[in-house]
């Protein structure tokens, strides 16, 4: 049974570190293509109304701005503005929306809509390129499109997405948006350094299919198989069992599922709902796409912290970082809004962050403990060092007074 689609965009998110996050901040900002994303509270209010304070402010400084005179704030002060927020956006001018397809003849055609960039002061950033399909209705070249794309910007060639060509002025082959990912993101040796994979995009998508497949009479269970293909970002042809200890299935209404694995969130609903196609969609690339982006940025700063914590060189410094963490941004809670806090959730035991941040604890404790009696052992060496030269000092002033009598 082939699935026809009714409506659909995929987001390939390629996460990237960078050594120092201001003077990335100045070079996207110096960056004639890249626009600075600000967030006012009347052009942005769902956004707004989603994330609590705590995390509004730290991810969405920008609506603390003054609105007035927003757009004509002095190169400097925009600079100044943006370097000095927790988390800067910015938005990659492409020109016009470049089209492409897989393939020679008969491949899938798809538009990339936007770029956009979204960088924390822990130095995690995240490059995140918006895409649809054309030209097709099919749930299959949906499922081969996004299992393909996601290793275009791999080093081996035998992945099965050497013959995805771009055709269009913007970029003529895959090389090319390699060459601007490089250009954007800067030297991989930071990433690699705390296990980010470099050659392999993470899918966060949404598809609407048409209710004739999901509806009152139709169940869920009928297009299981190519939802766990979609979830899993897995081919069309597909035929092997499915691991699933790592996809966690979050059902928000009788007609939305999305499914959150290690390689993505991805989400489908039924075109049963009119608002499946209108709202939802609207509502899963800003509120929801920016949790996931929170979520993820807090596993890579995880593992960025447990290397720092692994040298005594640096580890006074990730200490410091590591509480301002733990008091800015772990406590608080991200939203009050119920599938909201449902699907956070749900990216967090995925994603392990619980686990991963009892770890960072444990080794900032161990860290924290033998710096202790470090110090200690260096206090008694200081103290005895003083008790001797008091002592032989005691014994000089003795002599010297015995030799006046």
């Amino acid at each position: 049974m082939e699935l026809k689609i009714k409506y659909q965009y995929s987001y390939f998110i390629y996460p990237y570190m960078v050594k120092n996050y201001k003077k990335h901040i100045q070079k996207l900002l110096k960056d004639s293509k890249c626009t600075p994303k600000y967030f006012a509270r009347k052009k942005n209010l769902n956004v707004y109304n989603y994330f609590l304070p705590g995390i509004r402010d730290y991810m969405f400084n920008s609506f603390n701005f003054s609105s007035k005179g927003k757009n004509s704030l002095d190169e400097k002060l925009k600079e100044n503005l943006f370097k000095s927020s927790p988390c800067a956006m910015f938005d990659y001018n492409i020109g016009n929306n470049a089209q492409a397809k897989t393939g020679e003849e008969d491949g899938i055609f798809f538009k990339i809509q936007k770029i956009e960039i979204v960088c924390f002061e822990s130095g995690i950033c995240f490059l995140a390129i918006k895409t649809n399909i054309e030209d097709t209705d099919k749930f299959s070249d949906l499922l081969n499109f996004n299992f393909k794309f996601k290793d275009i910007n791999s080093e081996v060639e035998n992945t099965g997405t050497s013959n995805i060509k771009i055709q269009t002025d913007t970029f003529e082959d895959v090389k090319e948006l390699s060459e601007l990912i490089k250009e954007i993101t800067g030297s991989p040796i930071p990433s690699k350094k705390i296990d980010i994979d470099t050659n392999r995009f993470l899918v966060y998508s949404y598809v609407c299919i048409d209710q004739e497949y999901w509806n009152e009479t139709r169940e869920f269970s009928e297009i299981e198989k190519e939802y766990l293909k979609y979830a899993n970002v897995l081919n069309s042809e597909f035929n092997s069992s499915y691991n699933n200890e790592r996809l966690k299935t979050v059902n928000l209404g009788k007609y939305i599922k999305i499914g959150i694995s290690s390689s993505g969130v991805n989400l489908i609903a039924s075109s049963v709902n009119t608002v499946n196609y209108t709202n939802l969609p609207v509502d899963y690339e800003n509120e929801y796409l920016y949790t996931y982006l929170f979520a993820l940025s807090q596993k890579f700063y995880f593992a960025k912290l447990m290397k720092r914590f692994a040298s005594q060189k640096t580890y006074m410094k990730a200490k410091k970082e590591f509480v301002k963490f733990t008091n800015d941004v772990w406590v608080h809670e991200v939203t009050n809004e119920d599938n909201g806090i449902l699907v956070y959730e749900s990216m967090r035991t995925v994603l392990g962050l619980e686990r991963t941040y009892d770890k960072v604890k444990e080794q900032y404790d161990v860290m924290y403990k033998n710096f202790k009696v470090k110090n200690s052992d260096i206090l008694n060496k200081i103290i005895l060092v003083l008790l001797a030269v008091s002592i032989v000092t005691n014994i000089i002033n003795f002599i010297n007074l015995y030799k006046l009598k």
